[in-house]
């Protein structure tokens, strides 16, 4: 692909509540060495949309989340909310604003105090934050939400979190996420750790409680087959790169990096048409402390050329809202149609 390349953001629109540019996450490792677990990711999350961050597992999603929220801060970078840049706020300024910054952890059970019931688990935000004197208010806020996730507030709220199954564990981690009635919600991999019926309910549930309480999510997973339905756009990271970001239908139909053709591959449907593809991700990811020149993922591309070894492709628009870093994309006008729930 000709040309320098250009962010994947959306200057046009003026609903813009999350604007990540340039997001770098390293640690270090010892002797000397670092950690690159994000380099330089940019993307924007309108005010009610839902962005799926996709990848294997390695490929730096939960820590591209984690610093969109400041935890912990990125090593560079910017991250704007609602027009702050939070990467600047320090002590109570950042304090004030993380109310409105919550998240849903990947195991429901581990997350949650096992000393504390359920209703001091989901009411402990509003107490700190301050409820009324008499504690009427915290009260009913803690009826209001667990009913609203589909909890009996008298039978639950008295209960500890070891007495629930997994999915109504995760369903009082929405609650927790919910109480102090925050603007954004990180949801990391809430759904891996349950059974696949049990996904499809708290998918459901995290669609409604998003129209009722006017959230806007990120939602991180290593299964492209998750986030489909619940995500408007799909972004596909690899090695602490952006790889791929798309309006979910147009992901689905037209991918056009050959990683996202690999992980729609793996998706176990019969007759998927991108089946071949998924061969491609044999092997491991190159280490994240030496990641590979170039391409980062040309040491499992089919396609990757000395151009793809020696040069960074940068992120082009290849379709309205469609951007892929490429030096070879899949570009075809014959979409595919993967049956992924």
């Amino acid at each position: 692909m000709a040309g320098s390349g250009h962010a994947p953001l959306r200057d046009d629109r003026d609903d813009i509540l999350i604007r990540v540019k340039d997001l770098v996450m390293e640690f270090p490792a010892g002797g000397g060495k670092v950690v690159h677990a994000v380099s330089g990711v940019t993307f924007d999350v309108a005010e009610g949309e839902t962005l799926g961050l996709v990848g294997e597992s390695g490929s730096g999603k939960s820590t591209t989340a984690k610093a969109v929220i400041q935890l912990p801060r990125p090593t560079s970078g910017s991250v704007w909310f609602r027009g702050q840049e939070l990467t600047e706020l320090k002590g109570e300024a950042l304090r004030k604003v993380r109310p409105e910054l919550q998240m849903i952890f990947q195991d429901p059970i581990s997350s949650l105090n096992p000393r504390r019931k359920v209703s001091d688990v989901v009411g402990e935000g509003i107490r700190v934050w301050g409820g009324s004197t008499d504690g009427q208010f915290t009260e009913a806020r803690i009826n209001e939400i667990l009913e609203a996730v589909g909890l009996d507030p008298k039978i639950a709220g008295e209960r500890y979190p070891h007495e629930f199954s997994g999915g109504q564990a995760q369903r009082i981690s929405v609650a927790r996420s919910l109480v102090l009635d925050p603007k954004v919600i990180v949801c990391d991999e809430p759904v891996s750790a349950l059974d696949v019926s049990v996904q499809a309910q708290i998918l459901n549930l995290l669609e409604d409680m998003k129209e009722r309480y006017g959230l806007t999510l990120l939602f991180i997973s290593h299964d492209l087959s998750v986030v489909k339905n619940i995500s408007d756009r799909v972004a596909v990271m690899y090695l602490g790169k952006l790889c791929e970001i798309s309006p979910s239908d147009e992901l689905y139909a037209n991918p056009a990096h050959p990683y996202t053709r690999a992980l729609l591959g793996a998706i176990p449907e019969p007759d998927n048409p991108l089946a071949a593809e998924a061969e491609t991700l044999s092997g491991e990811l190159p280490s994240p402390i030496t990641p590979p020149p170039g391409c980062r993922f040309h040491t499992r591309c089919k396609y990757a050329t000395d151009k793809c070894r020696e040069d960074e492709p940068q992120m082009e628009e290849i379709r309205p809202d469609h951007f892929v870093a490429c030096w070879h994309p899949v570009i075809t006008d014959n979409p595919v149609t993967i049956k992924a729930s």
